[in-house]
């Protein structure tokens, strides 16, 4: 039966029994990451470079070749996070193929990474037309009542009404990711029946998992940039003492101790990994609970190597 202790403890359970992985995760992140991102800079470096006389050309270039190969670096960007998150997933919901710290570069990994595309595409779309419905809606309103306060509180509610429907409908959609990994095909369906009558169930997982990560970054944060915002509080919207606030952050940074710079790395990468852990590891641990019995999961085993067909 799945619970939130259950699903909260598959997460917390993979930074348990797979410490190794889980580093080699947050080591291959920051090297890929940090390698495509010096490649962009040398290339909007390049670009950058010639003088105002050239700047059509420069704008030219962007518009044409170097557009098309920042694209494609983004794209490597994205596919190095599928890869990882894939990763995740394997070692969670399909661990007996193994791997070094379980990342591969196959079909499940392109498959995923169109996937995500067309999730990201879709839920921009139906957000966007959802919130012009939603202006439109408002301003019938005002017409209709004028601006009073009954107005205003019917347009709260309103808005207040589509950011729950926007909650409800990510949740029900949240194991599309792990369930089509699972099952070695894209399920938006099956995902949808999947969390059918699981809603707050996930929801608090979700909310306990983000509560978390919210209190350690804001530690994070007031660790690293604590004077700096203590300096813009004191600024009280000063445009010159915002100025000065952070060029003195700027100069604290540069002139930071190379040990320290070490330092805030390593803490970074294991902020990542842990993230990494508890985010994927959160939706497959979810995933695995909720396919249920042995006879279920033997279904969906069955289904992801084609013995059972649609």
């Amino acid at each position: 039966m799945a619970s939130v202790s259950s699903i909260l403890g598959g997460a917390f359970g993979l930074l348990r029994e797979r410490p190794g992985a889980v580093a080699i995760w947050a080591i291959t992140y920051c090297v890929g990451s940090l390698a495509i991102s010096l490649v962009m800079g040398l290339l909007m470096f390049g670009t950058m470079m010639p003088s105002s006389a050239d700047a059509g050309a420069a704008l030219s270039v962007w518009a044409g070749p170097m557009f098309s190969l920042m694209l494609l670096l983004y794209l490597c960007l994205l596919l190095l996070v599928v890869v990882l998150m894939n990763a995740v997933f394997r070692a969670m919901l399909r661990p007996q193929e193994g791997g070094f710290a379980f990342m591969r570069l196959g079909m499940d990994e392109f498959r995923m990474l169109g996937l995500v595309v067309l999730v990201c595409i879709g839920v921009f779309a139906a957000v966007l037309i959802g919130e012009l419905l939603l202006l439109l809606l408002i301003m019938v309103i005002g017409f209709a009542l004028g601006a009073g306060a009954i107005s205003g509180v019917i347009s709260f509610l309103l808005f207040l009404a589509f950011l729950c429907a926007v909650v409800w409908v990510e949740v029900r959609i949240s194991l599309i990711f792990p369930l089509s990994f699972h099952r070695r095909r894209m399920s938006i369906d099956a995902a949808w029946e999947l969390t059918r009558g699981h809603f707050w169930l996930l929801f608090a997982c979700y909310f306990l998992i983000g509560l978390i990560f919210v209190v350690a970054t804001g530690i994070v944060m007031s660790a690293v940039m604590g004077d700096y915002f203590v300096a813009l509080y004191q600024a009280h919207g000063d445009q010159e003492q915002l100025r000065l606030a952070a060029e003195a952050f700027a100069a604290k940074q540069f002139a930071m101790p190379l040990v320290t710079k070490i330092l805030f790395g390593v803490v970074g990468a294991v902020f990542f990994a842990v993230g990494l852990a508890l985010g994927p590891g959160l939706l497959a641990s979810a995933t695995r609970e909720l396919l249920g019995g042995e006879s279920e999961a033997a279904v969906f085993a069955a289904e992801s190597d084609g013995s059972v067909m649609d």
